[in-house]
């Protein structure tokens, strides 16, 4: 047995250990490890790494504009809560980082609407005491993008959401900024001596789609959501200054490239785990950044995404098999009347033959006692 395989048994059986036992869950569960890809990518530890699972555009169903209701919300929450499980026990990360729009009506809900939104989203993804996990705004959460930021939002938001980096902060200078409000940019942690500048943005910072500032421009490593897509952005610091994009797709190899102040500026933007989001490809970024063993000069990060499937065929199936099964009862349920209405006519047809027979053999019984008279 290869160590590989070896260790999608444990995490298999691990997942069937932490799983509760409620027939939804382990119904969920069972789907989605059915069908997810066991040979997810691997990261080969280089020198001294540290792995961070990243977690864009979850954006938990709220209860004002949602059609389907509490039905979308329980099967969205299954899907986001069961493919977190799994890529947390396939990657095993040693922090979390959430790029924004965590709720879908962050700014819509009524405050009893945004604390249940919370409940669920801490019953989805459960930060363990002691986990280390970082999270930023997107604009659902807080606005920005089509509508003003609202700073009660804003403050409700960073007052819930609490960053604990602390495994991270001795090795990492880490960064927020905010692209729908200009130039801005807030200290997350500041190490002595630093291995990477890490800056964290909902928005991409290097599209020309959205609002640029040159608060980035002195990081080794940019990390972004917000289009629902994957991609990475490589800037040369050096004329002419060109800003080179990479599609990812599930066949696309880890990235793996080095970076510093004297490398390209990597931009790595994760797609959305949520299969709501009107995307085909969902999924979580998960990333390696490794010092390497050249006496820790140089600092090295891998990049992959962990694909999660596509839920709608799977939805396909529920409802075509209901329908199945629900036509297959009607047509029992018809051909066994037509049945019945088959065997009562027969009778009744007996019946009648039966009834004429005695008839007849009444009359004849009569018509031989007149004649013996």
């Amino acid at each position: 047995m290869t160590a590989t395989a070896g260790h999608d048994r444990e995490i298999v059986r691990a997942l069937e250990e932490t799983q509760t036992t409620s027939s939804d869950r382990v119904a969920t569960t069972a789907t989605l490890l059915t069908v997810l890809p066991i040979q997810w990518p691997e990261h080969a530890d280089q020198g001294r790494c540290d792995r961070i699972l990243l977690v864009a555009d979850p954006q938990l169903i709220g209860y004002r504009h949602e059609a389907y209701g509490w039905i979308a919300r329980w099967d969205s929450d299954r899907y986001l809560s069961t493919g977190y499980s799994y890529a947390k026990w396939r990657f095993r990360p040693d922090s979390m980082i959430f790029l924004g729009d965590l709720f879908d009506e962050g700014l819509d809900a009524t405050d009893d609407q945004w604390h249940e939104t919370y409940e669920r989203f801490v019953g989805i993804y459960p930060i363990e005491p002691g986990e280390n996990a970082i999270f930023i705004a997107g604009d659902n959460d807080i606005g920005g993008e089509s509508e003003l930021i609202s700073e009660s939002r804003r403050s409700q938001f960073y007052n819930y959401f609490r960053n604990n980096a602390t495994n991270l902060k001795e090795r990492y200078t880490i960064s927020e900024t905010y692209l729908f409000q200009g130039k801005n940019l807030k200290r997350i942690t500041k190490a002595t001596v630093s291995i990477a500048n890490i800056l964290l943005t909902h928005v991409p910072y290097l599209s020309n789609a959205y609002k640029y500032s040159d608060v980035g421009l002195n990081m080794d490593l940019i990390l972004s959501a917000h289009d629902h897509t994957t991609g990475i952005f490589e800037y040369q610091r050096s004329q002419p200054k060109a800003v080179l994009f990479t599609k990812v797709s599930d066949v696309s190899p880890t990235y793996i490239k080095t970076i510093g102040p004297n490398e390209p500026l990597i931009e790595l933007q994760t797609p959305t785990c949520s299969y709501r989001m009107g995307v085909y490809s969902m999924g979580y970024g998960a990333l390696s950044i490794c010092r390497l063993n050249d006496e820790f000069r140089s600092t090295q990060v891998q990049y992959s995404v962990l694909w999660l499937p596509s839920r709608f065929p799977q939805l396909f199936l529920y409802f075509f098999a209901i329908f199945f099964s629900i036509s297959w009862i009607i047509y029992q349920k018809r051909c066994r009347s037509r049945r019945e209405k088959e065997v009562l006519s027969h009778f009744s047809a007996l019946s009648r033959r039966r009834l004429v027979h005695c008839e007849w053999s009444a009359f004849t019984a009569q018509c031989s006692a007149l004649r013996i008279q």
